[in-house]
């Protein structure tokens, strides 16, 4: 019995098909005769759910286990899954009232007859943050937890642009709401600046650099009052680049937050740990 292609049989017989090979013998006169097998291809109906060892198979994984269970109509799963959008929706409400120390909202009035404090409904902006700037430029606001007790919500817009929810709340509350464009000291200072009616400086004053500190020790005084001076004493009145010293990732981001102060550009460059800022004129 002669295979001409190997390379074929096992292919089909890998496929569990049955090969077709050759016979070949020596008739009488010393010949050789060749003829081809014809397979057998009648399916034994006995043979079904047997191996070729004739035992019979048995069912294995979950089906052997008992433990396949029907699929849930697909009805049901819709309903679960507004059970659960309910739940959610229940929760984000609950959201905007979180319970805080009773008290009478304290008034005084400001210089243009305005209410103070303002009180503030955070949104997608860094606390800290902004407990920070209040604190360094002492403003008159107060951050609420509570939306009904906010006059205003300050918002992060990237965040706003995809809750709807908070728009709606706000709108049925009647309280404004003011976007940040970004979580930034600058950014942050600009927006409470506008909404307590400050006027803006055409030419940005000296900044207060306890704003863009994080630990206020040494070397971030030292970094930050290194990107004032150079600022302050070669971009702005020289039109001049400035690179800086080689600073820590923390540190270099302090420093871009200052030069946006002063609305300027920077960016970082080199490799670390030398990796620094330059500043560019406007």
């Amino acid at each position: 019995m002669i295979h001409e292609d190997v390379a074929n049989t096992i292919d089909i017989l890998l496929r569990s098909g049955h090969p077709n090979p050759q016979v070949r013998t020596v008739d009488e006169k010393g010949e050789v005769q060749i003829t081809q097998e014809e397979p057998d291809i009648t399916p034994n109906p006995a043979s079904f759910g047997r191996n070729s060892g004739g035992i019979v198979q048995q069912p294995k994984g979950w089906r052997a286990s008992g433990k396949m269970t029907p699929v849930t109509p697909f009805a049901g799963k819709r309903g679960s899954n507004l059970s659960s959008a309910s739940e959610f929706d229940r929760l984000l409400d609950a959201s905007w009232t979180q319970p805080e120390p009773k008290g009478d909202k304290i008034r005084v009035p400001g210089p243009n007859g305005e209410d103070f404090p303002v009180y503030i409904y955070p949104y997608g902006i860094g606390r800290s943050q902004l407990e920070q700037v209040i604190e360094v430029l002492n403003l008159p606001i107060v951050l609420t937890k509570d939306l009904d007790n906010a006059d205003v919500v300050v918002a992060l817009r990237s965040h706003l642009k995809n809750q709807s929810k908070l728009r709606q709340v706000a709108k049925m509350r009647q309280v404004p709401i003011h976007g940040v464009k970004s979580n930034t000291i600058p950014q942050i200072t600009r927006t409470l600046q506008r909404l307590l009616g400050m006027d803006e400086a055409k030419t940005p004053e000296t900044a207060d650099l306890r704003l863009f500190t994080r630990g206020g020790n040494d070397d971030e005084l030292e970094a930050l009052e290194e990107a004032r001076l150079a600022v302050e004493q070669i971009v702005l009145p020289k039109g001049q680049p400035v690179e800086l010293l080689p600073r820590s990732p923390k540190v270099r981001k302090m420093q871009h937050e200052l030069v946006e102060h002063y609305r300027l550009q920077s960016d970082s460059f080199g490799e670390e740990p030398n990796r620094r800022l330059r500043i560019y004129p406007a």
